[in-house]
């Protein structure tokens, strides 16, 4: 029965790799790869030439089988396009697999932009809670962000360059103020840490490249968001606060998640305030909102 090596490849600089990573890459008859085209720019390197055969969340399930056939004969490594297999990539399906069949798991541990992000943060690490990469759609992002607005823990979420400035508008409605620590191309040529809030985010990466990881820095239970205390906030500031923040165009759903987000109260509360713009003709001038509300222009 052939071992499964679970081997966390670097994140960026190749000089990351440990020396036992290296040793066994070179060893196993097999490597399996999410992408072949990254594992071979980093087995080249190290001058190692095994069979290599991709393994991916659209890989059919007679690629599964023919990886669980040959592990029954021989050892394999799983490595991913970078960090440890397992974690936001597919190698956990693979490994589960093995598991059921008998295989030995030998991990080798390496590399994380999870936790290479947490160790500069400058944040308390010894709880937090990996959010992953933030969901494309902005409903559901937005959701995750409210769930991460709740946390007293450090919260980890990983975005991309083309999504970026989408995701930081949503925190700046929905985090507010929350300190971030924003690491790009971690390890690389470029690497950048960069610390502040999502307004400043948001003019800072105003033509975002490459991956980000985002630490937001944890609540002290004191500050927790708690929509149980949203009674005290008045149905007139509610108004206030929608007609304010009201964008030509907005829709109601969106205008409702940036009320809630200001005002830390249940997105419901905020819906049912917003309807009433409908039937009311609002302007600003009607309403007067006083410094105690408002710290910052939009």
């Amino acid at each position: 029965m052939g071992i499964l090596y679970v081997v966390g490849t670097p994140i960026g600089n190749l000089g990351d790799i440990t020396l036992r990573a290296a040793e066994t890459l070179r060893s196993v008859p097999l490597v399996i790869a999410e992408d072949t085209r990254v594992a071979w720019r980093l087995l080249k390197s190290l001058d190692a030439t095994p069979r290599v055969m991709s393994f991916h969340r659209h890989s059919s399930p007679a690629r599964l089988r023919a990886i669980i056939d040959f592990l029954s004969k021989c050892d394999a490594a799983l490595v991913s396009d970078a960090g440890t297999p397992g974690v936001n990539d597919p190698g956990g399906d693979l490994v589960a697999e093995a598991v059921r069949h008998g295989n030995p798991i030998v991990p080798l541990p390496g590399p994380s932009s999870i936790i290479t992000a947490l160790s500069v943060s400058g944040f308390n690490a010894d709880r937090f809670t990996a959010f992953g990469f933030l969901p494309s759609n902005g409903s559901s992002r937005r959701r995750v962000l409210r769930a991460v607005a709740s946390e007293t823990a450090a919260a980890v979420l990983l975005e991309t360059s083309h999504r970026l400035c989408s995701a930081l508008m949503d925190m700046e409605n929905i985090l507010g103020d929350r300190e971030l620590v924003i690491c790009r191309e971690m390890t690389k040529l470029y690497e950048e840490i960069w610390r502040g809030n999502s307004a400043a985010a948001r003019e800072h990466f105003k033509v975002p490249r490459g991956e980000f990881v985002i630490v937001a820095a944890p609540l002290s239970a004191s500050a927790r968001w708690q929509p149980k205390d949203e009674t005290k906030v008045e149905d007139s500031l509610i108004l206030e606060t929608a007609v304010k923040m009201r964008l030509p165009g907005m829709s109601r759903r969106d205008l409702a998640d940036k009320v809630a987000g200001r005002l830390a109260i249940q997105r419901r509360r905020a819906y049912q305030i917003v309807h009433r713009l409908d039937t009311i003709d609002a302007d600003v001038s009607d309403f007067i909102v006083s410094d105690e509300h408002w710290r910052c222009s939009d």
